[in-house]
């Protein structure tokens, strides 16, 4: 059942929710990440004025990019998240309360882009990870449309080297005419192993110069298009190489 689709009750009750969980989120759970975490922040500047539609990019070498870039930015991010994230019942309700949008990875995605697009049209804010998955081992599974939610070793990418964008980061901003954010997340794929042995872990929140919007011949056709989508999204991860050390930069060295 889609929101269009779902009862006022429904739409109610998942309102009180989401405003429940925000406070919660706010309440406690920002507070707590700065008794775990030593976050620095560089780059405020490059921040564009709120009002604009925007769309963020990010490395995505953990499960914390996310609620750090959320809790740390200006904007209230709508996140265009993996479809496993609504497999679990706790995931289900962050996804919600924070308006995810999910995304079936390896099938044609028109109702998340209809939402994307609509968010960026309305001036809002749009985050996205380009290399679409933390595990770079189960790539050939999400490639092919099947679920990873019960396999483990996709909490963080260690060692934190990049890994090819998927063409789909790229086709939401060609569509989209919004300016690109990047971002980059140094040290979050350490956190987990920190909290087991109750250290903290410093962590740096990179923001870098905006660029964009992009643009696609529409002349092109086939696999000249999908090559040009493709090299798009290779630009968007250069512009998140720059913000990460040498070292973890990959094939955008």
């Amino acid at each position: 059942m889609t929101i269009g689709q779902q009862s006022p009750i429904s739409i109610f009750l998942i309102l009180i929710l989401s405003i429940f969980l925000r406070i919660l989120a706010y309440i406690i759970g920002y507070p707590l990440f700065h008794l775990v975490l030593k976050i620095k922040v560089e780059g405020r500047e490059n921040l564009p004025p709120k009002g604009e539609p925007l769309i963020i990019v990010c490395n995505h070498f953990s499960w914390f990019e996310a609620p750090l870039l959320y809790g740390k930015l200006p904007y209230d991010i709508i996140y265009l998240g993996s479809a496993e994230v609504w497999e679990h019942p706790i995931g289900k309700l962050l996804a919600k309360a924070f308006k995810a949008i999910p995304i079936h990875r390896g099938r044609p995605e028109r109702e998340a882009l209809k939402q994307s697009l609509q968010v960026l049209k309305d001036g809002g804010v749009l985050g996205i990870f380009p290399e679409a998955g933390i595990d770079p081992e189960l790539r050939d599974l999400t490639d092919a449309g099947h679920s990873i939610a019960d396999i483990q070793g996709q909490r963080s990418r260690i060692p934190p080297r990049l890994i090819p964008a998927r063409p789909g980061a790229a086709y939401f901003a060609i569509r989209s005419d919004a300016k690109i954010l990047p971002t980059a997340v140094l040290n979050g794929e350490y956190i987990l192993s920190n909290l087991r042995k109750l250290k903290r872990t410093p962590v740096t929140l990179i923001i870098g110069q905006p660029f964009g919007p992009l643009t696609l011949d529409k002349t092109i056709k086939g696999s000249a298009k999908r090559d040009a989508i493709d090299a798009l999204g290779d630009k968007m991860m250069y512009h998140i190489a720059e913000l990460l050390p040498p070292e973890q930069r990959g094939p955008y060295s």
